[in-house]
């Protein structure tokens, strides 16, 4: 059951504020006595942001893995599909015309565009909606206890196939995430973000769900 207070608050009380001024090994703490969502509520776009991922080259590499490739990133989607499993989607901020959800067509866009941008000749900014996931509830590598998983391997392409988030939910406004990438030695690792509620409306992806893999 999940604990009522952390470090001498109450967890209905939390604020994204909160969160943000907590360092990784805090936000693990507090991961840990968490529990997770049900799948069902867990339906349209919310905030998301990055915590403190602990050593400065995690926060470099976050910002030219997300930043510079895609753009700023915005929100994590969800849509359930049952009652264990779903798919979501995440956003960003781009002046691209087409993001590409592979990471080196995307990387080699983003330096295009950064070349376009001296002769003041890219797009408007827009709100693009890739980088695909499948939902569900699993058993934590963190600690064994449930969470709401996002897997990336089913849709995307090498670096992005090697990430994994897991979810909990801190109130009914705040969830805490934990993301990991193989690369960057998967839970050894991990990578605190926050979603903040409530969501706004579920629009899809801006490309369409693989045949396959819908559901």
């Amino acid at each position: 059951m999940v604990a009522e207070n952390f470090m001498g608050k109450y967890l209905a009380d939390y604020t994204f504020e909160d969160l943000i001024g907590m360092t990784r090994k805090q936000l693990m703490a507090l991961f840990y006595q968490l529990d997770a969502p049900d799948m069902g509520e867990m339906r349209g776009e919310y905030r998301a942001m990055l915590l403190d991922s602990g050593y400065i080259i995690n926060r470099i590499l976050a910002r030219l893995y997300l930043h510079f490739t895609w753009g700023d990133w915005q929100h994590k989607a969800f849509e359930p599909l049952g009652e264990a499993h779903g798919h979501g989607y995440n956003t960003f901020i781009t002046d691209q015309t087409i993001l590409y959800e592979n990471y080196y067509a995307a990387a080699f866009m983003k330096l295009v565009s950064v070349f376009k941008s001296f002769f003041r000749t890219n797009s408007p900014r827009r709100l693009a909606r890739i980088m695909l996931n499948r939902t569900s509830m699993v058993t934590s590598v963190f600690d064994g206890r449930p969470s709401f998983q996002l897997r990336y391997r089913d849709y995307n392409t090498f670096f992005t196939s090697t990430m994994t988030d897991e979810v909990r939910k801190v109130n009914d406004r705040l969830y805490l995430g934990i993301g990991r990438l193989t690369v960057t030695f998967g839970k050894y690792n991990p990578m605190p973000f926050v979603l903040i509620g409530p969501p706004g409306p579920w629009t899809g992806p801006d490309i369409p769900w693989p045949e396959n893999t819908r559901r």
